[in-house]
């Protein structure tokens, strides 16, 4: 068997089965406390981690979160907020999906978030809860989907490719002993 096989399917069960990564950064510690607490309770396969700094946010984007959920305005504690956080997260760990999450309803802002490749922005109302863990499910579902479309790509290639071995080899025995196939 491919060996690309093996680690697609492996990789598809990974991903079914490890919590996904998710950092939160929300400067009302409260708020912050409610968002962690209903948010792993809505979405069993998760690791969330809320911060309430900038600076501590941007320490941990080490470990490269698939999600990340931003708080567009920070307060005073904070050292870069809004638009320069979202940039500087794309830049640090280009591969997380950001949620901005907000209490301005700005088409301005909005605009500018999903010009620099937010996947949402949601406001910080009675349902931003709700919305924000169907966001990183429908996230984390179509990470899932694209791994295993590329594991369905790898596989189809694996067969062309036997089957054109089996074709050139049918064709050599063919040149070099035509009775071969009789």
């Amino acid at each position: 068997m491919n060996r690309s096989m093996i680690t697609n399917s492996s990789l598809i069960r990974k991903y079914k089965k490890r919590p996904f990564s998710v950092c939160l950064i929300e400067d009302n510690k409260l708020y912050l406390q409610g968002l962690v607490h209903q948010i792993k309770n809505s979405i069993p396969n998760i690791k969330l981690s809320g911060f309430s700094k900038s600076s501590t946010f941007l320490e941990n984007l080490r470990l490269q979160p698939e999600i990340a959920i931003v708080d567009f305005n920070l307060d005073e504690r904070s050292e870069i907020e809004g638009i320069e956080l979202i940039q500087e997260l794309k830049t640090q760990s280009p591969k997380t999906k950001i949620i901005v999450l907000t209490g301005e309803k700005s088409k301005l802002i909005e605009e500018k978030c999903r010009n620099e490749g937010v996947f949402d922005y949601v406001i910080k109302e009675e349902k931003a809860i709700e919305t924000i863990a169907e966001e990183i499910k429908a996230i984390m579902d179509k990470m899932v989907t694209a791994i295993e479309k590329q594991a369905f790509k790898n596989r189809v290639r694996l067969m062309v490719g036997c089957a054109l071995t089996i074709i050139l080899i049918i064709i050599a025995l063919n040149v070099f002993n035509p009775r071969a196939l009789e």
